[in-house]
């Protein structure tokens, strides 16, 4: 019968490495962020504004203007919108896509349950081209972006050809990653890669993310500082749809679980809390043969 001290140096090593392996390949896949120190990249206010975030942006006469919305607590629509240029006034549908997920009980909100909706501004006619227009509501409007919090500016641009279609999905890349620094960890996170310089994207159009649970998000580009895009996590299916700065949606892809990698990292602080038992009992060995071989070079260092 084998023990630790039949076992060669190099032996210990190989059964140390075959233990990690094994651990690592049940740990659960489960978000990291129990320990977050800071917030995800989809948290920040500037994701969240979409088409209205820059004043001076400039916009395709024929375009909606959109937000995402987090919706967590209280949700209520925008009602009484319009766009205003003196007495040019128009009037602006409001329409919601994910509002069943809203006002959930506050027991429901989770780290990774992140109640968004997408609140679309729908003008009743077209703008006139090179033109600027305050968009205002009555109730729950969007946030002022004029750099003095006072009004949400629109811009149309001089030239008055639509906006362009809604363009192809076929480079977009996805993969699951988990939490890559440490016990200071954001947490495990989606990372989307795709051409976000095409031309239906910069007029103010976004790829609709719809997770098989219902929930909504939107991708437009980058959205953090290494320039990457970061989303919601899930272990389930996603259908991502391109949409145009008016309104119009292309083709949709739908990717299910196992047809985006996953990336297996060990996290040292994902081994606590909800941990498979067998990762656990497979850890245990690894403890017990680490702690024999320091003893026993302690022994021998010290007969020596």
């Amino acid at each position: 019968m084998y023990s630790p001290a039949n076992l060669s140096s190099t032996a210990r090593a190989r059964l140390l490495a075959g233990l990690t392996c094994a651990a690592l390949l049940v740990l659960p896949e489960r978000p990291a962020a129990a320990l977050s120190c800071g917030g995800a990249a989809w948290e920040s206010d500037g994701s969240m504004l979409g088409s209205l975030g820059d004043a001076t942006a400039e916009h395709p006469i024929d375009a909606q203007f959109w937000e995402l919305r987090s919706c967590a607590y209280d949700f209520v629509a925008p009602s009484g919108c319009r766009l205003e240029r003196g007495d040019d006034v128009i009037p602006v549908a409001v329409e919601v896509d994910g509002a069943e997920h809203c006002n959930v009980d506050d027991s429901y909100v989770t780290r990774d349950n992140y109640p968004d909706a997408i609140v679309r501004y729908v003008p009743a006619r077209s703008l006139m081209p090179n033109r600027t227009y305050v968009l205002a509501c009555d109730v729950g409007g969007p946030e002022a972006n004029d750099g003095q919090g006072q009004n949400t500016v629109v811009r149309s641009r001089l030239d008055p050809a639509p906006a362009a279609a809604p363009g192809s999905l076929d480079d977009l890349e996805l993969a699951y990653k988990r939490g890559d620094d440490g016990c200071c960890s954001t947490g495990d996170y989606l990372e989307l890669q795709l051409d976000h310089e095409q031309t239906w994207l910069s007029e103010g159009g976004y790829v609709e993310v719809l997770y098989d649970d219902g929930q909504v998000f939107t991708v437009t580009g980058p959205n953090n500082s290494w320039g990457t895009i970061e989303m919601p996590p899930t272990r389930g299916g996603l259908e991502f749809t391109p949409v145009a700065a008016n309104g119009k949606r292309g083709e949709t892809l739908r990717l299910d679980r196992g047809e985006y990698d996953r990336e297996l990292v060990y996290m040292p602080c994902a081994v606590s809390g909800n941990a498979s038992p067998l990762a656990l009992w497979l850890l245990a060995p690894l403890l017990w043969i680490g702690t024999y071989g320091r003893r026993r070079r302690a022994a021998v260092g010290g007969a020596s």
